[in-house]
C-alpha cells in the first residue's frame, strides 16, 4: 500500500510523543475462528495462534522501521518500481528514507509487533493543521531525479484534492496516513484494519476531524474503500507528463478522506 503527502512535515519543535497514547493492545489472528467453525458445525482443533501487539512508533524505532520498509513498501510501491528507484537489491534512496521517516517524531505512527519482537506492519501518520498548509512544489529541491518525479505527483494530489473545501469549516486538523505497509506473510489477516483503527483513535485524541489517505496503487485504493474512506479526487498517471507510469491495474492515483 502506498500512501503519502508531499507537504513539509511539522518542525521538530512541534513534534511530541504523548505517553497517554502509547498503549499496547494484544491481538490473536484466530480470535474469531471458533465462532466461524461453529456455523459449519465443526469443532476447532488445537492450533497455534499467531498474535501481535500494537503500539506507537517512537523516534527510537526509526531505523528498525526503515529496515522494514526497505523489505516491503519501498520495493512494492508501483511508482518506485516504474522509475526503477531501487536498481539493485542493495540499493537505497536516502531522499525516500528521509521523507518516509520525517513525521515519526510527531508520535502518531503505529506499529504491529509479533511475539518475537519483529515488526509485521506499520502506518506512518502525520498531523496537519489547516493554518500550516503549504502547497508550494517541494519536488524542485529534491536532488534525486527519479524520486523528484514521485514527489511531483504527490504534490499534485496535495494541491488538487482541495480537501479542506470538502470538510466542515470548523475542521482545523487532519491526520494523514502517509505510509502503510505490512509483512507479505501477514497480509489478508486484518492487520491493516487494526492499525488503521488505532490511527483513528490517535487522530481523535489529537483533535483531528478527518483522516486522509493518498493511494497510488489499485490495492491501496481498494483497502481505503474497505476501511470506510470516500474518494474526493483522482488523476490518471497518463494525464501527468512527468509522472511515473506503473503498469495495470495501477493506472490512477486517488485521494480519500474519512470524517471522524
Amino acid at each position: 500500500m502506498a500512501v503519502a503527502s508531499a507537504r513539509n512535515i511539522v518542525s521538530l519543535k512541534d513534534s511530541h510523543f504523548n505517553h497517554e497514547n502509547a498503549r499496547i493492545e494484544k491481538y490473536t489472528l484466530a480470535d474469531e475462528l471458533p465462532a466461524q467453525l461453529s456455523e459449519l458445525e465443526l469443532r476447532p482443533r488445537a492450533m497455534a495462534k499467531p498474535s501481535f501487539s500494537v503500539r506507537t512508533l517512537t523516534e527510537d524505532d526509526e531505523e528498525k522501521a526503515l529496515r522494514f520498509l526497505r523489505r516491503f513498501f519501498f520495493r512494492d510501491e508501483p511508482m518506485n518500481q516504474a522509475v526503477n528507484l531501487l536498481e539493485t537489491p542493495d540499493s537505497r534512496c536516502p531522499e525516500l528514507e528521509e521523507y518516509s521517516a520525517s513525521s515519526i517524531g510527531q508520535g502518531y505512527s503505529v506499529v504491529a509487533v509479533d511475539d518475537n519482537g519483529d515488526f509485521v506492519g506499520l502506518i506512518i501518520n502525520g498531523l496537519v493543521k489547516k493554518e500550516d498548509v503549504d502547497y508550494s512544489d517541494k519536488s524542485e529541491s529534491c536532488p534525486n531525479p527519479k524520486f523528484r518525479r514521485i514527489l511531483k505527483v504527490l504534490g499534485h494530489l496535495d494541491r488538487e484534492a482541495k480537501i479542506w473545501e470538502k470538510l466542515p469549516e470548523s475542521c482545523q486538523k487532519v491526520m494523514e496516513v502517509r505510509i502503510a505497509s505490512t509483512d507479505s506473510s501477514w497480509r489478508g489477516r486484518g492487520l491493516m484494519r487494526v492499525l488503521c483503527e488505532e490511527s483513528e483513535r490517535l487522530a481523535r485524541a489529537a483533535g483531528a476531524c478527518a483522516m486522509r489517505m493518498d493511494t497510488t496503487s489499485a490495492y491501496s485504493a481498494a483497502a481505503a474503500q474497505r476501511l470506510g474512506y470516500r474518494p474526493v479526487y483522482e488523476v490518471a498517471y497518463a494525464d501527468l507528463p512527468y509522472a511515473p507510469q506503473p503498469p495495470a491495474p495501477h493506472l490512477v492515483a486517488k485521494v480519500y478522506i474519512k470524517e471522524l
